[in-house]
């Protein structure tokens, strides 16, 4: 009998896989220092520009196929990978290596990068810290044709398999058989790594951040990859392989159940209508809103724009995916989220912070770099001619702030006015993310177009809890009494002023709170795309009414405990189903 394992993992992208697993293992390499003579100099230096030469080639060709596949925006995750190899710092640096010190290509080519890897290693930032391995995918190609030895990959595979690896870069993935890989399993990587986002545009299911999955998986064990939970299931026996089973057979079958309300309104019994929107990244994901029935884009997130370039987009570069998007959609709302990161992230930060989540990020960073906000909002702009586009500011902590940032779109309006550009007026919306603006949120709706709460951050402020840290990520709770109390009154003080409310956060797309929210007065909802559906079958179910009362129970409870018992009873005895995913 094999050893059975369940480890936990990072959900990556959603989905159910079961398959013999296949261990991608790739050795790291043994670079031998040699020194070479003077007569074999120039023999290396010309071996190693052409094998650069190859490298960029390959990689422009995988971009193409990428881009042909699965669009652009995955396509830019090989940008940062051409620009490296394009890089004449680097090759010149390696070249004065292979002349001045006499040493072979591959061993100049590694001290070059050593240094570059060993800062994105000891970087605190978790995003540069997983930049590191695009820097390492590219040495191991060069380094490896440098040595004549072929590239693993998995684009050969000859039969359905779970792949398990220490870590996969974006060629193994971008070069992977997609039908025959049904599902991923990875010892590094975090939900923003690039193995996470391909995974996620090639439906793949896939669990990263596995620690020691390596070690503990043999080749030809039967291993489940749950995306949904962030598990990985080694040797399962009979009756826990036969639920996985039974569970992916079910997923399915609601799907195809949930397909037909693909046209059908989110109404309720007693014919009130809200809004189901969809949260998007890239482009490429228009598609599958469609196909679910979004009513909108309700968060369309442009940092990926930002960290997928090796340099910061220019207004261009922004228009012209803003306008996929916007036309993609049209005539359906495209709510635009302006930049949400730290400034470390656009290479602004002069030094580290020491809790960058307080700190200089999101509207604060547009608000000190106003030449690179202007360039994006006039990019917003420009695009909100080819559909209907609304505006939005994240972080927004009080009335100063959104009123700096409104003036700072006049001012982008005004520019292209005189550029005689076209574009059309759209409305302006701040985020409700921190305490502070829900607090002051009737102020704030005297000058907002709309509001949309953003429950991942609003929820972690304040309650003090950050859910990444696995001491305190019990703490997260949705329905701690603080938070529906913040959110209830977010929702009055707009609906007070006539200001439409939104929630674009995850808790949107959790079944157990949308009677709750529906009940609270929330107008739109706005989530993963594939939550669609069943949030619509609820509604569907539910009557306004009765959500009303559900609202105002939960708002009298004293803890989130509470409120979750209350409503998982509230699933069995009036809605007459408990979903799969409670």
């Amino acid at each position: 009998m094999k050893n059975e394992l369940v480890l936990q993992g990072i959900a990556a992208s959603p989905g159910i896989a079961v398959g013999q697993a296949f261990l991608y293992e790739k050795e790291d390499f043994w670079i031998e220092e040699r020194t070479i003579s003077e007569g074999e100099v120039e023999r290396e230096v010309e071996k190693f520009l052409k094998v650069m030469e190859e490298v960029r080639g390959e990689l422009r060709e995988t971009r193409e196929r990428v881009l042909r596949e699965l669009g652009e925006e995955a396509a830019k995750i090989l940008d940062a990978h051409i620009a490296m190899v394009e890089d004449r710092a680097m090759i010149d640096e390696t070249v004065e290596r292979i002349r001045k010190e006499r040493k072979n290509a591959e061993f100049a080519f590694f001290r070059t990068l050593r240094k570059v890897v060993k800062a994105l290693k000891a970087s605190d930032d978790p995003y540069l810290r997983e930049r590191m391995y695009d820097v390492l995918d590219v040495q191991r190609r060069v380094v490896s044709r440098l040595m004549g030895e072929p590239s693993p990959s998995l684009a050969h595979l000859e039969s359905e398999v779970v792949v398990v690896a220490r870590d996969l870069t974006v060629s193994d993935t971008a070069h992977m058989h997609r039908g025959h890989v049904l599902g991923l399993a990875t010892e590094l990587g975090g939900s923003t790594s690039h193995v996470a986002i391909l995974a996620h545009a090639l439906n793949v299911p896939a669990v990263v951040g596995v620690k020691g999955i390596t070690e503990l998986v043999e080749p030809g064990d039967t291993v489940v990859v749950d995306g949904y939970r962030g598990v990985v299931h080694v040797n399962p026996d009979d009756e826990a392989l036969d639920t996985y089973l039974k569970r992916r057979q079910a997923l399915l079958e609601q799907e195809a159940r949930l397909s037909v309300l693909r046209e059908l309104p989110a109404e309720t019994a007693d014919g009130h209508t809200v809004s189901l929107e969809a949260n998007i990244e890239f482009p490429e994901e228009v598609r599958t809103c469609l196909e679910v029935g979004a009513e909108g884009i309700g968060l369309y997130r442009t940092e990926f724009l930002f960290l997928i370039h090796p340099h910061l987009p220019s207004e261009e570069e922004q228009f012209r995916v803003y306008r996929e998007v916007v036309e993609g959609m049209a005539p359906r709302p495209v709510v635009i989220r302006t930049l949400d990161l730290g400034g470390d992230k656009v290479g602004m930060s002069a030094s580290p912070e020491a809790n960058p989540f307080l700190g200089w990020r999101a509207i604060r960073v547009s608000l000190m770099r106003k030449e690179m906000f202007l360039e994006q909002l006039r990019a917003i702009l420009r695009a909100s001619e080819f559909g209907s586009v609304k505006i939005m500011f994240p972080m927004i902590s009080g009335i100063d702030e959104f009123s700096e940032a409104r003036e700072m779109v006049e001012k982008a309006k005004l520019q292209l006015r005189q550029e005689g550009a076209c574009f059309r007026d759209p409305p302006v919306g701040a985020m409700i993310e921190v305490p502070s603006a829900a607090l002051v949120a009737d102020r704030l709706a005297r000058e907002a177009d709309f509001f949309s709460i953003g429950t991942n951050d609003l929820i972690q402020y304040t309650i003090a809890v950050d859910r990444g840290n696995d001491k305190v990520a019990y703490l997260f709770d949705p329905f701690h009494p603080a938070v529906l109390r913040l959110i209830y009154e977010t929702i009055e003080a707009g609906h007070g002023r006539g200001v439409p409310v939104a929630l674009c956060g995850e808790m949107a797309s959790d079944p157990l709170a949308t009677p709750v929210l529906l009940g609270m007065g929330l107008d739109s909802f706005s989530m993963n795309p594939k939550a669609i559906p069943e949030v619509k079958e609820i509604i569907r179910k539910s009557t306004l009414s009765e959500a009303r009362e559900i609202a105002r129970k939960v708002l009298a409870m004293h803890s989130g405990r509470d409120v979750r018992e209350f409503l998982l009873g509230v699933y069995k005895e009036s809605l007459g189903f408990v979903k799969d995913m409670l």
